[in-house]
């Protein structure tokens, strides 16, 4: 895997219109846990079936006719709840998906099996793997209402971790939510648990938008500073092994504007938001085909279950420009990581400074 691959996903962030680079796919609303502090807690409650696998491949399929994909996120639920998600991975994979994230509880049986297989399918795809964690053992399970839920999650990142040394395509990390319950203790705990389990990132998200308990989204700010300052932290001391691909040390350096750009827009103090790329470089497909901006807007594109699953059908239609006029007239502004990363990572203005910023590290 060479940089040389990502000039093409550069080139697409010069154009002001054009196909998506990265999509965020709920394959599923099933999730054998019930957390607190999850946003998409009414899908779970209902146990929304995600598309078919005939609908996943069309769905793929049409993306890859209208440009590659750098990236594709699988949400939830909980994914590998679902028996064909190594086949749903391969129906980007065979258009060369260059990286597939996917978040997980880490509770679920033969999961990592499923992901060994789907590094067998997508040989030119990177997997990353996401195990949430979201404070100490106490913590962790009473947000997860499950007893027991943390040493279980802990013992299964292990396991991928050590297969990890085996399969250079697999990254393993940890990902964790601050929120009411747990700002007083995540940092310290994460600094701890980093040290002894040594994942490849750590990614942080601020709770949002929605909970099932809404006391979780009651956050401090400083504590999000104070979280981001732990996690910078074990970087400098080389205590997270970093992304094995390309272009990695140009991540880290987005990742640190980008939780600075967070934590000013959760402290009102973001007056000058870079331009969103919501609907022009990325979108959000909930689990009935519903083609939504981003996570946290409700304006849609449309469903998919009404064009047959062609995403070019909906991408290219006139509400869907006028969305992408909203989201730049009104200077739209969140604390959803992944928007804010993906603002930075395709704003040209930001390059030099990134390139700066990866070279001193």
């Amino acid at each position: 895997m060479t940089a040389l691959r990502y000039l093409p996903f550069l080139a697409r962030s010069l154009r002001r219109n054009g196909p998506p680079l990265h999509l965020t796919l709920f394959v599923t609303g099933r999730c054998n846990l019930r957390c607190k502090h999850c946003f998409h807690w009414r899908e779970v409650a209902a146990s929304k079936e995600g598309p078919c696998l005939d609908e996943v491949r069309k769905l793929a399929d049409s993306a890859a006719r209208m440009g590659p994909l750098l990236w594709v996120s699988f949400g939830g639920g909980e994914p590998f709840l679902r028996d064909d998600l190594p086949a749903c991975a391969e129906a980007f994979g065979r258009h060369g998906l260059r990286h597939l994230a996917i978040p997980t509880n880490g509770l679920v049986d033969g999961q990592l099996d499923a992901a060994l297989e789907i590094l067998a399918r997508c040989p030119e795809t990177f997997l990353s793997l996401s195990f949430s964690i979201d404070g100490p053992p106490d913590e962790h399970d009473r947000i997860r209402a499950r007893k027991g839920a943390h040493a279980a999650t802990i013992a299964q990142a292990r396991v991928a971790l050590e297969l990890s040394r085996a399969h250079e395509r697999l990254g393993v990390g940890v990902i964790s939510t601050l929120t009411g319950g747990n700002q007083d203790v995540l940092g310290d705990h994460l600094d701890e648990l980093c040290r002894d389990l040594r994942p490849h990132h750590l990614t942080l998200n601020l709770a949002r938008t929605d909970a099932l308990d809404p006391a979780e989204l009651e956050v401090d700010p400083a504590r999000y500073r104070a979280l981001v300052a732990t996690k910078e932290g074990l970087q400098r001391e080389g205590v997270l092994g970093g992304y094995d691909f390309p272009l990695a040390k140009v991540l880290r350096a987005r990742d640190r504007r980008m939780h600075e750009l967070v934590a000013r827009t959760a402290e009102d103090r973001n007056d000058d938001p870079p331009p969103c790329t919501a609907a022009r470089l990325s979108a959000v497909i909930f689990e009935d085909g519903e083609v939504r901006a981003c996570e946290v807007l409700d304006d849609s594109l449309g469903s998919l279950a009404d064009v047959d699953w062609d995403l070019s059908a909906l991408w290219n239609r006139a509400e869907a420009d006028e969305l992408r006029r909203k989201i730049v007239e009104t200077r739209c502004k969140c604390t959803w990581e992944c928007a804010q990363g993906d603002n930075l990572l395709f704003r040209p203005r930001a390059w030099p400074g990134l390139a700066l910023e990866a070279l001193r590290s």
